[in-house]
Parts: C-alpha cells; structure tokens; sequence
C-alpha cells in the first residue's frame, strides 16, 4: 500500500571543486505484505537509487568525486483517497480519458547546472 508520493528536488554539490547540480526525483513511500516500509525513487519514470546514499550519489565532472544529493524542496502529492468521499471523478473510459495528454511532452526531472 502507497502511503506517501512526493517530487523531492536534490541538490548535489562537491565541496572540492564547488560543481553543483539540481535533480527532481519521484519518491513512493510503501507498505509491503509484510508490513515493511520501503522507498522507491525514480527520475523522468526510470528507476534509480536513493540519491542520498553513495549508490544514488552523483559524480562531480570537475574531480570525479561520488557526491550524495542533500534535498532543499518537496511536493507532496496526496495518495489518492479510500471511502471517505473527498473530492474524486470517475472515470468511465481510462484509455481514451483526457487523451491530449498522452502526447504532452515529459516534464524532465534531469539536472539543472546553474
């Protein structure tokens, strides 16, 4: 069960040569069946480590330096609601609903080099 999505921006920033960068990331927070939680990151859809570990780390292109993201905004999005009647559609025909946006360009979560 999904129990947070948010868009967190990551700021990566190398003490060394002063090289600094801005990712968006998708983050889902979830309850496995065995009641675990887990978090899940993504940028532009595709999965990727959390980027505030080395794993996820980005690498300075000035020292080659593994540098972990430090997060300086966040856009929750509510998880969409049970029974309690707030404010929902139907939606009757999900294949041909709003089709326009099928074709919207992607709203990138790429670096942004200052």
């Amino acid at each position: 069960m999904i129990t947070d999505i948010a868009v967190e921006r990551v700021e990566f920033r190398c003490p060394d040569s002063h090289w600094q960068s801005m990712v968006d990331y998708d983050v889902v927070l979830y309850l496995d069946a065995d009641g675990d939680t887990w978090e899940f990151f993504s940028v532009d859809g595709v999965p990727t480590p959390s980027p505030y570990t080395i794993d996820g780390a980005r690498f300075c292109p000035v020292c080659h330096r593994a540098v972990p993201g430090k997060p300086v905004a966040r856009r929750f999005i509510p998880v969409p609601p049970g029974d309690d009647r707030t404010p929902r559609q139907a939606v009757s025909d999900p294949e041909n609903h709003r089709a326009e946006r099928h074709d919207l360009p992607l709203l990138s979560g790429a670096p942004e080099e200052p």
